[in-house]
């Protein structure tokens, strides 16, 4: 074995550990108080680390939210990719779809509210979220063309499709009781069937 190659990575692998700590810490903080309420400090304590070991890795807690919402909408990406990748139907599809960002915003409530709630603690981080889900949506529309009514323009899709799944998810995760979870994603799958795949 290397010596000098293993003792070398060790202060890369001490490092990468910290910063799981402080992503882990902060994304417990960020759902139980949200993001204004919660402080750097705080996120270093919760890691067990010391206050000035946060900005080794981080400049401030929008920096890590950042880092933590564009990690969570990659997952989100990858499962909604692997969850249509095999469907050939595009009402199948849609239905896939809808039911992978339902489970999504109940698993992920905290995240939702922050950037879509009424409080619109990251406003433009939300809006960055929404215009990075409307490029991946306007691809996937483009990669279905044939199978979409001729007068569809994708990217006007991909726009009307990203806002009323934000609207929706928001309005419901704020309080589930507003409507049962089946109704929800029936509603949403109806609208997308009726608008995408039956329009005129």
């Amino acid at each position: 074995m290397d010596v000098m190659s293993s003792t070398g990575s060790a202060p890369t692998r001490s490092r990468a550990l910290t910063r799981e700590r402080l992503v882990a810490s902060a994304t417990s903080l960020f759902a139980g108080h949200g993001l204004h309420h919660v402080t750097s400090h705080e996120i270093a304590r919760g890691a067990g680390v010391a206050a000035g070991t946060f900005y080794l890795h981080f400049k401030d807690k929008h920096e890590l939210f950042r880092e933590i919402v564009f990690e969570a909408l990659a997952g989100l990406k990858e499962r909604l990719q692997k969850a249509t990748a095999s469907a050939t139907d595009p009402r199948e599809a849609v239905r896939r779809r809808s039911a992978e960002l339902l489970s999504f915003a109940e698993e992920r409530c905290d995240l939702v509210r922050i950037l879509f709630g009424r409080n619109r603690e990251a406003a433009a981080l939300g809006a960055d979220v929404l215009d990075d889900l409307i490029r991946w949506l306007e691809a996937d529309l483009r990669l279905r063309a044939g199978t979409l009514p001729a007068r569809l323009e994708p990217l006007v899709a991909a726009h009307a499709l990203v806002g009323m799944w934000a609207r929706v998810l928001t309005w419901w995760v704020d309080a589930p009781r507003r409507a049962p979870r089946e109704t929800v994603l029936e509603s949403l799958i109806q609208l997308q069937l009726s608008g995408v795949i039956d329009g005129p």
